[in-house]
């Protein structure tokens, strides 16, 4: 059953902007007007939902934030979502995107490459072990060796231009730069240029 993701971008201005009380969190916009990708290898990353294999998950299930604004409040409460979580944009700023975010080569995801007219290889990204490479896996590697992560470092299948290889990827595989969480990343960045990094927040959750 296939889920969708749901939330709102809140921020509160600079202490200091409009007196030296403590400013509440206001909606700024909903995810859906920035958001709108159901891309279940980001999810994993970020949230540990709907992952195909043990992720080591930057912001999962933390639950909503105390002081979540009215707005988005009534929102999640009408959703009557899951795995409620947030983050601020300094701590997405912290992240290292180039770290592995398994621990070992992966046993779902391969990395695929495509051969260029002059023989060269270009990296494409993630996919899953195409269907019709599993019989040439087991003939390849050895009936249990189907998976991926039980390849040897060195081993690749072939499938017309293009070559399959075991990867233990990093954040950026699953949470590409230029992928469907641009718009949000560069909105985040702007707002906390104007208000601060704590002051920019992400809320999100998980429903049918």
């Amino acid at each position: 059953m296939s889920i969708d993701l749901y939330g709102w971008l809140e921020c509160r201005p600079k202490p200091g902007h409009y007196g030296t009380g403590d400013v509440p969190w206001e909606p700024f916009s909903e995810l859906r007007h920035l958001y709108w990708a159901r891309d279940y290898m980001s999810w994993s990353a970020l949230f540990d939902v709907r992952s195909v294999e043990p992720v080591k998950a930057l912001f999962p299930d933390r639950a909503a934030p105390v002081d979540i604004s009215d707005t988005a409040r009534r929102d999640a409460d009408v959703f009557e979502g899951h795995s409620h979580s947030w983050f601020s944009w300094r701590e997405l700023s912290a992240v290292d995107w180039n770290a592995p975010c398994t621990d070992g080569p992966s046993r779902y995801w391969v990395r695929r490459w495509s051969r260029a007219p002059e023989g060269s290889l270009v990296p494409e990204g993630l996919a899953a072990l195409p269907d019709e490479l599993y019989d040439s896996a087991a003939a390849t590697f050895g009936e249990g060796n189907i998976a991926p992560s039980r390849w040897p470092a060195d081993g690749e299948l072939l499938l017309g231009d293009e070559v399959y290889r075991p990867v233990s990827p990093a954040y950026r595989d699953l949470v590409p730069a230029d992928g469907p969480w641009q718009p949000v990343w560069n909105v985040m960045g702007t707002l906390s240029e104007l208000h601060g990094e704590d002051n920019v927040r992400l809320l999100v959750w998980f429903g049918g």
